[in-house]
């Protein structure tokens, strides 16, 4: 039982380094499962979100003369770098405003907001 066991997660595991059979050169290539296809007519390519209603926003030009891949490439470094940046805001908001040793484990919120009363 054991060595089925064993064969089994070797099997699974070896299955997943092997090529898949609808890798290749076909005209879908370039076509995404949401219906998305590549329009080198359109800003990005037509990614879907890379025209705003305020319009296409590329001041500095990185994707003039760039390829689909560079394209994509760019988009991903941007999602992750955006998807950090949001997690650091929340990490410091939550270590600015949770007792420390430093400040006497008594002293909460250490954020100080400026309040107007009116």
């Amino acid at each position: 039982m054991m060595k089925l066991a064993i064969l089994a997660a070797i099997s699974g595991s070896a299955a997943a380094f092997a090529p898949s059979a609808s890798i290749g050169a076909s005209s879908n290539a370039l076509r995404m499962s949401n219906g998305w296809s590549a329009d080198a007519a359109l800003p990005c390519y037509g990614l879907p979100g890379a025209v705003t209603p305020l319009g296409f926003f590329d001041p500095l030009g990185f994707t003039k003369d760039a390829d689909l891949n560079t394209v994509k490439r760019l988009r991903e470094a941007e999602i992750m770098h955006g998807r950090v940046a949001m997690m650091a805001a929340v990490g410091y908001l939550i270590g600015e405003s949770t007792p420390t040793i430093t400040y006497g484990m008594d002293v909460h919120h250490t954020i100080v907001v400026s309040r107007t009363i009116w």
